[in-house]
């Protein structure tokens, strides 16, 4: 910038100086003379060349700065893909359930996931999910295996590892959305998380029944939702109930998560708890009663009382009541109009059940 106007400043003043020598005659050839002082805008570029050269210099650090800080292949190093030999180990694990039926879904998804991490096209991240996903199913079924696990572990392990098959099966199925995809993913990533915190030797013993504990109701809840014979039938609730589950994925997330302040984990452990919490819930427990008043069959309060177990109160239990098996009894509910769940019971009737939150008793509570 000062170079720019030293160099505007120098025909100003040659231009004075043309002023001042008109009157002698000899000034006159001098003035001609001047021109090559006009050859001077040579220095001029001489000053400014300096400053291009020090900008360069300015720019070559922040260049410099992206390369010193690619560590993600080290996070590569850390995660490895399966080895063959692991991948037979994984098989082998897989062949010893008892359960057929999961057996053939863990086989057909383990195939899938491996075809996927192998694909070209697959991100690094995206290999990195999927390795430690299927790292923690194995170290999950070599724990059903361990003999020092209880029936009742292996039971709710198994379950989990049910739950989490059909995440990752679903997080790769080329017919979904991809927000539904990542959403998937996402969640199965969760739950490998999980997982493996609940099943490490090293988990304070109160620590893992609580994740095992909500483990097991997203497991099943997840398997409810995408199940045919129990999903929910409109798409506004079953994007309700995704989200539901969704949000206790990401609260199990935080909780665990050791980098998660104080605060975070309580507000975490809060949202947990209402989950865990939920088939104690006041205005639940008038429902299920006002539910038994109607003579509901044992079919329809079994899946009351599961659908709130899975995503709580009171999506979960709105998801329950909307069942095949409760259709008479919300049929009747409705029309018993000196009943305080009667609005409850026509909002499930002509809207989604995820829209009828609001119709529920405010003073429903036994």
């Amino acid at each position: 910038m000062t170079t720019a106007t030293a160099a505007s400043g120098a025909p100003a003043a040659a231009s004075s100086s043309v002023d001042l020598n008109p009157p002698p005659p000899p000034p006159d050839p001098n003035q001609e003379e001047q021109p090559p002082p006009e050859e001077q805008p040579p220095p001029p570029p001489e000053e400014q060349q300096p400053p291009p050269e020090e900008q360069p210099e300015e720019q070559q650090p922040p260049e410099q700065q992206p390369p010193e800080e690619e560590p993600p292949p080290n996070q590569d190093k850390q995660l490895q893909q399966l080895t063959p030999a692991e991948e037979k180990n994984l098989q082998e694990q897989i062949d010893k359930l008892e359960d057929k039926k999961l057996k053939d879904q863990l086989t057909a998804t383990l195939k899938e996931a491996q075809a996927f991490i192998n694909d070209p096209k697959t991100s690094k991240a995206d290999k990195a999910i999927y390795n430690r996903v299927l790292k923690d199913m194995q170290a999950a079924l070599k724990a059903i295996q361990d003999p020092k696990t209880t029936p009742e572990q292996k039971k709710q392990v198994t379950k989990v590892v049910a739950g989490l098959n059909e995440a990752v099966k679903k997080s790769l199925d080329p017919k979904a959305s991809a927000a539904d995809r990542q959403s998937f993913k996402e969640l199965a990533s969760f739950m490998s998380n999980a997982l493996a915190v609940a099943i490490d030797p090293k988990t304070k013993p109160e620590t893992r029944a609580f994740v095992m504990l909500v483990l097991d109701n997203l497991s099943t809840g997840l398997l409810a939702a995408t199940n045919p014979e129990t999903k929910p039938t409109k798409p506004e609730d079953e994007k309700k109930i995704k989200d539901t589950l969704q949000k206790n994925a990401n609260a199990l997330k935080v909780y665990q998560d050791p980098n998660s302040t104080q605060q975070q984990r309580d507000e975490a452990k809060a949202t947990l708890d209402q989950l865990r919490d939920a088939t104690q819930n006041s205005q639940y427990l008038s429902l299920v009663a006002e539910l038994k008043r109607l003579k509901a069959p044992q079919e329809c309060l079994t899946s009351v009382e599961n659908r709130t177990k899975e995503a709580g109160w009171p999506d979960g239990s709105l998801w329950g009541v909307a069942d095949e098996t409760c259709a008479e009894t919300v049929q009747a509910g409705a029309e018993d109009t000196d009943s305080a769940w009667s609005e409850m019971f026509q909002c499930i009737l002509d809207q989604p059940f995820s829209q009828c939150a609001a119709t529920v008793p405010k003073n429903s509570g036994p």
